[in-house]
Formats: C-alpha cells, structure tokens, sequence
C-alpha cells in the first residue's frame, strides 16, 4: 500500500470515527446501545452483501441498519476492516471472522482468514481445519488442509486428538485416497486400529467396512501373517479374512513369477501414489550419451519414461533438487564440456536453461546446501579443478566460492547440518581417499579423516546422522565395498556392501532406505538397481533401470501432490487393451493388469 491509499483510508476512517458524513448506523438488536455508525459506500466497496442491502434492500431514508446472528465484536471488526482492509486474526476470534466474511460475502478477509489457518496448519489441528473448510465450502482451504492431512497421517494418528473422534466416513474417504502418502500399508491398518480401538466396544463392528481400504497386496507378508491374522475380529469377519487370503495368493503370485500384479478396480491391488519419486537423468548407454529421463514408483517397483527429454544430451553431470525443481548442471555431450545448466518444472512438465557456471565441467560433484547449490570440481577438458562455483536460484547466478585443498573430479558430495562435504575423486593421476568440509558461514574447506580406500566415481550419502561411501573405482576394479563416516568418532569404519560393484552410478535415499543405480561395472553400462534398508541391514535388488547407463545422476522430488503423472498412474496411457476387453496387459512392462471379472 502506497502513502496516497494509506492516507485516504486513514482519512476515511477517521471521518467514521468523528461520525462525519456518515449516511447510515449498523444496529445489533440482540445487543442494546450497540450503534456503528457507518459511509455505505465503504462497506459496499468490500462486501456483496452490503453492496446489495444497500442497492434494493434498504430504504436511503432509514438510516439504522439492523444486522442479526454476529456479535458486535466481529461486526465492530468487520467495518473495521472495510475502512482499513486490515483485520487482527487470532485463534480466539478466526471462526467468527471467517463465518461473517462467509455470510456478508467479504471475499478480502475471507482470504486473510484462509491464509491465517494455513499458517496455523499442523498435524494437531488439520483434521479440524479440513472440516470447517468443508463446512463453508472453502475450496482453497479444503484442497491444501486435506492434501496435509494425505501427507502426514502417520503423525496424525500418533499425534492428534482430532484422529480418535473422527466420523467413520471422513476416515474411510482418506484412507481410500490415492494420493494418501504412507510408506506401507502396515500404515492404514495402524490408522483403523487406533481409531477402532478408541472406543472398541461402539467402533469393532466397523473394522470390516475400514479394512476394505488397506491395498493389502501391497502389504509385507510378514505385517499380514503376524499382525493382522491375529486381530480377533478380523478373523470373525469372513469378507476380511477372504480379502487376506487373495491378497497372499497375489503376493505368492510375485514371489514366483516376479510379475508386478495390480487393478485399478480391485482396492487390494490398486497401487497408491508414492510419497516421493526418483528420478534418474541422462548418462552414458550403450547407444551413447543420452537425454532421456526415468522416474521409479517405489509402491510397484518400476520405471517410466514419462518425463520430456531433456533439450541436450548429458553424460557425468550434476543433478539437484532444490525447492523440489530438479537442477541438471555441466557435464558432457560427447563433443562438448559443458557449463550450461537446467531446470525441469514437475508442474509445468517442461526445462528451461539457467545461468551457465564460469566453467566448464564434466565429472562434476553438486549438492544443495540451504537455499543454494555448490558444483565442486570437475574436467574442463584440459585440467581438473580444485574450484567451488555457487548458484543462487533467486538471482539466478553462479559465483566462485573458495575452492578445495585438491583438485578433483568423479567426487562425492553430499550435505549434512548446512555444511558441504566431498570424497575422493580423481586429481588426473590417482584415485583419492581424501575427505575435506565446507562450512558456507565462513568460506572455509577442513580436511577431515580419509576414507579406507581410494573411490573414483564415487557416491556419497548422508543417511541417518552417517555419510556413507558407496562404490567407485580404486585404480584396479570397481568396488562394491561401502564405508561410513561417524561423525562423533570422527573415522570411517565398514557398511554393508553391495551385491554389484560399481563406479559412476546415481544414488539416492527414499523413505529411509538407499538407492543406488546404474552405472559401470567393469564390463557394461549397467542396469540394475539396488536398495539398503537399515531395518534388517541389508542390500536387495529391485527392478532395473529401462535401459543401462553410467555417467548418471539422480534426485528424489518429495510428492506435493503433482507428481502422480511420473508413476504408475501417469503411464497408463502407454499400457493397451487386449482383444478380450478384460485384461490389460504389456510384456515389455512386465506389468499385469485383472478386473474385477478376473479376480472373481
């Protein structure tokens, strides 16, 4: 607001306070002696309501206006607010504001109202703020308090008073959204049990019409056998136990013939939305280098090409994401070293070129520390860098920060507690054990215990309160060895290995468990995809990548609700129907589709 508008308004409301002018009174009949004296102009410039009381329903001669149901404090601050438009929202008084800019349809302090609540939006109080939006058809505010509620549930039901006093049929609706964000469905059935056994004796005859809507094909057997075939009630209940046993025929069904078995019509096998997606960016195949993009669904292990290519081809580049945009920085074309940088926008399904780094780099290290992304090192065709250029998103510019202890390229970067670190690499003549730390707050590189082996091409994770080195090359082979700094000790000390040694691949965690993908093995440009989950400290192989590359990188997008067209449910147009009508089926998907007339 400009001094011009603030001086009239303030003018305007002072008149209103000196009664100067003022062509009407707001009466409130079920308080005596409350009078507001008022311009109606004023108040018809805010509100429809008034707008139209004034226009057709009110005689200009009869100056008291009688208003019933809103109590003078909200009416004193709703002429407040058409003088000033300006309100003092809190949590005493945000209903009753609301329901009055509701009811005299004054759409400006509906939307402070609306961001008000968003603001004050948490795991406590979403479930309450999802249904006043549905009370007053509040869409902007229904549609994010409902898509919170999708995504926290696990900590809903944990955390909130609102989730054990839920209506049956509002709890049902979420637990049988797609979009509903839970790492297993041992989730949902934990959600039905909370709530069931909050008051049992009223809610256990409920369990059978709740149960329908855990996917339980898409449950550990383990959860099924041991947690929920031991639920009494369940097992009283012949529909439950019947949908229990065709989902273990189904999962018995994957395990021998390692067919992905899902409908979109049988709840049981309908695949929910991940709650993230990685997404693996260009590299090196067997054809060459490449500009094709491939996202993974976790909820039915598969890629998709689905994601436009990227406008150039890129082999040993740098992928970030960074306010879930995914940044793709430098790298090579197989002709060119490259500083050019892009951006893909998930929303808008398209990449824009960025600003370019000062150089040129090919076997680039990126990683995002806050609001920025750093690029160490790297291959300008003719040396190798020791330089740490630094891009700032808002200004769209990459400036030099003060560059490492060793020139590097094929490093690992990652981040932990806003500070930037890196392993390894190669200087152009050896393989390197070397660990060095960048604290932005000062502009200084420490260097820091080295690693027990020499890793070119090298992965570096931090994953929960450890950076772990995955991979590389140490001069002779490529390893499938991995090691992990402690940061209380100070030292590396052993991982897990992998099942398949590897340099040059792409890495990420999603849902508490690492990825790692691709890359070159020794022989060929690999395709195989392997995850570690801390739960039983182990590798295992999941599906493979649609075609092998090395020299590629990755980054995992957190779903806020728009990336269901890079899953499964984004590449159903690509599945056809087979002359019965019944099936869907695709072999080179290996993905096998039942109606209901299937599954009787």
């Amino acid at each position: 607001m400009d001094l011009v508008d603030y001086d009239f308004i303030t003018e305007l409301n002072e008149l209103r306070r000196s009664k100067v002018f003022c062509d009407a009174v707001i009466t409130i009949p079920e308080e005596i002696n409350v009078r507001f004296p008022i311009h109606r102009v004023v108040l018809a410039s805010c509100s429809q309501y008034f707008r139209s009381l004034f226009k057709y329903g009110n005689d200009e001669t009869n100056k008291e206006i009688r208003i019933s149901g809103v109590s003078s404090k909200t009416m004193k601050q709703i002429i407040d607010y058409g003088y000033l438009r300006t309100a003092d929202i809190n949590e005493d008084n945000f209903e009753d504001l609301f329901a009055a800019a509701d009811r005299f349809h004054i759409f400006g302090l509906l939307k402070e109202c609306t961001e008000f609540l968003l603001q004050q939006l948490c795991v406590e109080n979403c479930l309450g703020i999802l249904k006043f939006a549905r009370f007053y058809s509040c869409e902007v505010l229904k549609m994010k308090a409902l898509k919170y509620v999708l995504s926290y549930l696990g900590e809903i039901v944990k955390n909130s008073q609102e989730f054990v006093v839920m209506d049956i049929f509002e709890l049902k609706d979420i637990l049988e959204d797609d979009e509903l964000l839970v790492k297993d469905e041992s989730e949902v059935y934990l959600a039905i049990q909370r709530w069931v056994d909050f008051s049992y004796v009223s809610r256990r005859n409920q369990y059978e019409t709740l149960f329908q809507a855990v996917r339980l094909a898409f449950c550990k057997r383990e959860f099924i056998t041991n947690v929920i075939e031991k639920n009494k009630t369940i097992r009283k209940s012949k529909k439950s136990m019947a949908a229990i046993e065709k989902a273990k025929q189904f999962l018995d069904l994957q395990d021998t013939t390692k067919t992905i078995v899902v409908s979109l019509d049988d709840p049981l096998l309908r695949p929910r939305v991940p709650s993230s997606v990685i997404f693996t960016i260009g590299g090196w195949s067997s054809e060459g280098v490449v500009n094709t993009v491939e996202t993974y669904d976790k909820n039915v292990d598969h890629w998709y090409s689905i994601v436009p290519p990227m406008n150039s081809k890129r082999s040993y580049h740098g992928t970030v994401n960074l306010n879930n945009l995914i940044y793709v920085i430098g790298g090579f074309d197989s002709l060119r070293y490259l500083n050019s940088v892009l951006c893909f926008d998930p929303n808008k399904r398209a990449w824009q070129e960025k600003g370019p780094m000062h150089l040129a780099r090919c076997y680039v290290s990126t990683c995002a520390v806050e609001d920025f992304i750093y690029a160490c090192g790297g291959f300008d065709g003719r040396q190798r860098h020791n330089s740490v250029e630094r891009y700032d998103n808002k200004r769209n510019q990459w400036s030099l920060v003060q560059p490492m202890w060793h020139n590097r390229s094929d490093a690992g970067t990652a981040c932990y507690e806003n500070k930037l670190y890196v392993v390894g690499g190669f200087d152009g003549l050896t393989c390197l054990d070397s660990t060095e730390v960048y604290n932005p707050l000062t502009d200084q590189w420490t260097l820091l215990e080295k690693m027990n082996i020499p890793r070119s091409g090298v992965a570096l994770i931090s994953f929960n309160h450890f950076l772990i080195a995955l991979g590389g090359y140490d001069g002779g082979s490529r390893l499938a060895t991995a090691e992990q700094y402690d940061f209380r000790r100070q030292a590396w000390g052993d991982f897990e290995n992998m099942h398949v040694g590897r340099s040059n691949f792409a890495a990420a965690v999603l849902d508490g468990q690492i990825y790692v993908i691709g890359g070159y093995d020794g022989a060929t440009t690999s395709d195989a995809v392997e995850v570690y989950d801390p739960a039983d400290n182990m590798w295992r192989r999941v599906k493979g990548l649609i075609a092998g590359r090395s020299a590629v990188s990755a980054c995992v997008l957190l779903n806020e609700g728009t990336l269901r067209d890079y899953t499964f449910y984004g590449a159903q147009s690509l599945l056809s129907l087979d002359d019965s009508g019944d099936k869907v089926y695709n072999p080179a998907e290996n993905l096998y589709l039942m109606n209901r007339k299937d599954l009787a």
